[in-house]
């Protein structure tokens, strides 16, 4: 019989093998563990160590300031907020300036957890979501900011929050009741970021409780914009903290101005793609002043100057001086300051350029397309260029529009694919049919495409809608600058073409009255089926009491004969791409009128109630002034395609109908050059492929992969279009 002990009697390896299964279980529960098993040494060594931490804690004194002592004290004392005035240290006692304001000790959250892991349903750990941050530290910045957070919140585009960050200690609840706000009326989701101690905080402690809560909002939200208010209300620790937090995060701050929350009500209407983008768009202002055009001019750069530039990128300006300058307009440029200084004269540097041409003896069409062309050059995709002729006045929210409808259709993240086809927008409603011998009906609401309206909106079916419209203007229009740089491109290749001898001249479609460039521009937008967004109301108004017929349409005038009885002298025909008119051209009288809203806030101008349709429900027409739909664009665009490439552009027949590869800002698809190789689309997956993935880069990379065109049409827009190469080439052949 085997003894009761066997681990301890049996020294067979065999055996000790055998008697590990009959080991007794280890409990449970420590408090069991018979202490006479511990080893001596350990026991030993636990007591020195005990021992010596107890002797190191009684050591240190209490009122350490933020030493050890006070942190265990604090952290083994205080199970929620802290209430009342921290203590001060000897130095705080004895400095007057400071008075309230002295706390620097460390910095704990105690409110802002619970609000921060309650919004995961807005999808904050991804870094691209549809949060916007309001943040305010001031009770007033609070006011002030609190109506245009509800509305934005209103129009359910955006998860809006606004997060307080001041030092006031006033409870969140309470702030809500005096600003007359409930949760139930306004979806806001409020943060209170509010550090402990914060109304004792010292300007340093406030900037880093700031900087601190930015960082856990950021963990949680990923706010694709933060909005604030003016510095000149806001705490100077906390606007100093935002706009360097916004730089770390790669965020826009965007600063609201001082009583302009009315006046920027439309950003409520933007989604948080749009206002993620606020500083990308750049803005650079064209003006060409041709002969005698002086006064023009000036009535014309003092009504850009009054325009509402606060809160906004002021744009650079680029005037081109004819030949000969009247001495009140030299003295008016000398004097002009761009952009304006602000009180405190923290404005640098210029953002004026003046371009003086030289006279020569006659323009031809080419030459003053190719010099105005030459006048500027975008950037980079995000850098776009605003025509304006001498004639015009604007209005004063015009910038205010532009940056509007620029961040809607061009930087939305739900931006559609017609916004590919997008060349720019303009600031007034064409009064003339492009050849000018129509007057322009624009269309009514009743024509939009889809008749829904925006919540809580009204319209009648005669009032004015805004359009899409494949006319361009030379009064004023901002045109993208993918778009310019394209039409660079093209420039450079038509001319190249119409160089060769084998160009087939067409007649103008477009009136003499107008610059020369346009005609070319209006072969490109037809081309690539382009069109420009006309506003449903003026921005600009044109005083034609100085308009001129453009330089390089001027007739020779002989004495005793009458101007519209001579032919354009042409000593050089080889540079005029297009058949002129036999008889000069006369300048009709436009109506002038007056711009609307003067003194509104620009969502109060705007139909719809500021708020900017889809592309796709309004109404579109074509160059002749007629409405078509996406399909009808479509084949028109095809058939003066394969006209163009056939008749101008230098290609046979065959190669002329084939599907080409289309690469952004690169217009060699329409011709056939000597050196430059055809790039021709093989197959149809291919060609959907590229125009998929150009579609969807459009917001996010202006210079957008390659895409071809195919035979018949985009997909899923039937393929079927009503024009054919005959009819796009007849249209091209005669005037309208």
């Amino acid at each position: 019989m085997l003894s009761p002990h066997p681990r301890v009697l049996s020294k067979d390896e065999e055996l000790g093998k055998r008697d590990d299964d009959f080991r007794p279980k280890r409990t449970s529960s420590i408090g069991f563990i018979d202490p006479r098993r511990w080893r001596k040494r350990r026991v030993i060594l636990v007591s020195l160590v005990l021992g010596l931490l107890w002797l190191v804690l009684r050591s240190v004194p209490a009122d350490m300031g933020t030493g050890v002592g006070r942190l265990v004290k604090e952290r083994g004392s205080v199970t929620g907020e802290p209430t009342g005035a921290p203590p001060r240290q000897q130095e705080d006692q004895e400095d007057e300036d400071r008075k309230k304001q002295y706390y620097n000790g460390p910095i704990k959250f105690f409110r802002l957890a619970t609000s921060l892991h309650a919004i995961s349903r807005t999808m904050g750990m991804r870094a691209v979501n549809r949060n916007v941050l309001f943040a305010a530290a001031s009770l007033r910045s609070v006011a002030n900011l609190m109506s245009t957070a509800c509305e934005m919140a209103r129009w359910d585009r955006n998860y809006v929050h606004l997060a307080l960050m001041g030092r006031d200690s006033m409870p969140l609840e309470e702030i809500l009741e005096i600003n007359g706000v409930t949760k139930e009326d306004c979806q806001v989701t409020f943060h209170d970021a509010r550090a402990d101690y914060s109304e004792y905080s010292s300007e340093l402690r406030l900037e880093i409780a700031v900087a601190g809560a930015m960082k856990h909002v950021n963990d949680f939200m990923h706010p694709q914009a933060i909005i604030m208010d003016d510095s000149v209300v806001e705490e100077p620790a906390f606007t100093r903290a935002m706009r360097a937090q916004g730089k770390a995060l790669g965020r826009p701050v965007i600063e609201i101005p001082k009583a302009g929350y009315e006046r920027f009500l439309w950003i409520t209407r933007l989604d948080a793609g749009s206002l993620g983008s606020w500083f990308k768009p750049r803005i650079d202002v064209l003006v060409h002043a041709p002969k005698g055009s002086s006064g023009s001019v000036v009535r014309m750069l003092k009504s850009f100057e009054k325009a509402d530039y606060e809160g906004l990128r002021t744009p650079r300006l680029t005037v081109e001086l004819p030949s000969e300058i009247e001495p009140f307009a030299k003295r008016f440029l000398r004097d002009m300051r761009w952009p304006l200084e602000d009180e405190g004269g923290s404005q640098s540097g210029s953002g004026l350029m003046l371009r003086h041409r030289i006279p020569t003896e006659h323009l031809s069409s080419e030459q003053a397309s190719l010099r105005f062309l030459e006048s500027t050059y975008p950037s980079d995709g995000n850098s776009h260029v605003l025509v304006l002729s001498a004639q015009v006045e604007l209005d004063r929210q015009y910038l205010h529009y532009l940056h509007y409808t620029v961040l809607e259709h061009h930087y939305s993240m739900y931006s559609t694919p017609q916004a590919g086809n997008l060349l720019g927008m303009a600031l007034d409603i064409p009064q003339r049919s492009l050849n000018g011998s129509t007057a322009f009906v624009p269309p009514t609401f009743s024509a939009m495409r889809s008749p829904e309206l925006p919540m809580g909106t009204k319209a009648d079916p005669d009032d004015s809608a805004p359009f899409l419209y494949q006319g361009p203007s030379a009064i004023a229009t901002l045109i993208f600058g993918p778009k310019w740089a394209e039409f660079h491109a093209y420039l450079s290749s038509r001319i190249a073409a119409s160089h060769s001898g084998q160009v087939t001249k067409s007649r103008k479609l477009v009136s003499e009255t107008e610059p020369a460039w346009l005609e070319y521009l209006l072969e490109l937008i037809r081309a690539r089926g382009w069109y420009t967004l006309y506003p449903a109301v003026n921005f600009a108004t044109v005083h034609d009491e100085l308009t001129q017929v453009p330089e390089e349409f001027t007739r020779e005038v002989e004495a005793g004969q009458e101007s519209t009885d001579l032919l354009k002298r042409n000593d050089h025909p080889e540079e005029e791409a297009f058949l002129v008119a036999d008889a000069a051209p006369v300048m009709l009288k436009r109506d002038e009128g007056k711009l609307s809203g003067v003194g509104k806030p620009l969502h109060e101008k705007l139909p719809f109630d500021g708020d900017l349709p889809e592309l796709a429900n309004l109404p579109l027409l074509s160059y002749t002034g007629d409405a078509i739909n996406e399909t009808h664009l479509v084949g028109q665009r095809i058939a003066f395609e394969s006209y163009f490439r056939e008749h101008i552009g230098g290609c046979e027949a065959e190669d002329a109908a084939r599907p080409r590869i289309v690469r952004p800002e690169i217009a060699t698809d329409l011709f056939c050059l000597p050196g430059v190789e055809a790039e021709y689309a093989e197959t149809a997956e291919d060609v959907e492929a590229s125009i998929a993935n150009i579609l969807g880069s459009l917001r996010e990379r202006p210079s957008a992969p390659e895409f071809a065109v195919p035979p018949h049409g985009l997909p899923g827009l039937g393929g079927s279009g009503t024009a054919t190469v005959e009819e796009a080439g007849a249209a091209t052949a005669t005037a309208d």
